[in-house]
């Protein structure tokens, strides 16, 4: 496995995964609509600037909370910290069971983007959303996906 393919394999199931939950919530899909129109207005031929993209907020919270739902690498294996762990044991972080911890999302097994507006996003643990893992061996393609 390299970072390439990698990077096609998440990312594919990442977009599958978010058209799949906006096909299926015609609510938020309405929002995304309306947030894309005021972007683009009728334009159907302008490629998308960077701003653009960066404009496109709700879009993004909608990405999120599929990733939240459905990680891409559902579990990672770590070690922890100072804590005396016998050689060769595997930690495990299942993300697609953290992701769903009530404490940080309310409604956890619920598609909802609004999780990800920044008023809710306010005293979350820093870790309780790591679709890309975190620290010194986090994905190194998370900016490009």
């Amino acid at each position: 496995d390299t970072f390439m393919f990698e990077g096609h394999d998440t990312t594919s199931a990442a977009i599958s995964w978010t058209l799949f939950l906006l096909g299926s919530h015609p609510e938020y899909q309405e929002r995304v609509f309306e947030e894309l129109q005021s972007i683009f207005g009728d334009d159907k031929e302008t490629p998308a600037t960077m701003q653009n993209l960066m404009d496109m907020r709700y879009l993004e919270c909608c990405i999120k909370d599929a990733l939240r739902l459905f990680p891409s690498v559902p579990m990672m294996a770590r070690s922890i910290g100072n804590y005396l762990i016998p050689a060769g044991t595997t930690a495990i972080i299942v993300t697609y069971m953290l992701h769903r911890n009530a404490k940080s999302f309310p409604k956890p097994e619920q598609f909802n983007p609004d999780n990800f507006l920044p008023e809710n996003c306010t005293g979350r643990h820093p870790f309780a959303y790591i679709p890309f893992s975190a620290g010194p061996r986090n994905c190194i393609g998370q900016k490009i996906a």
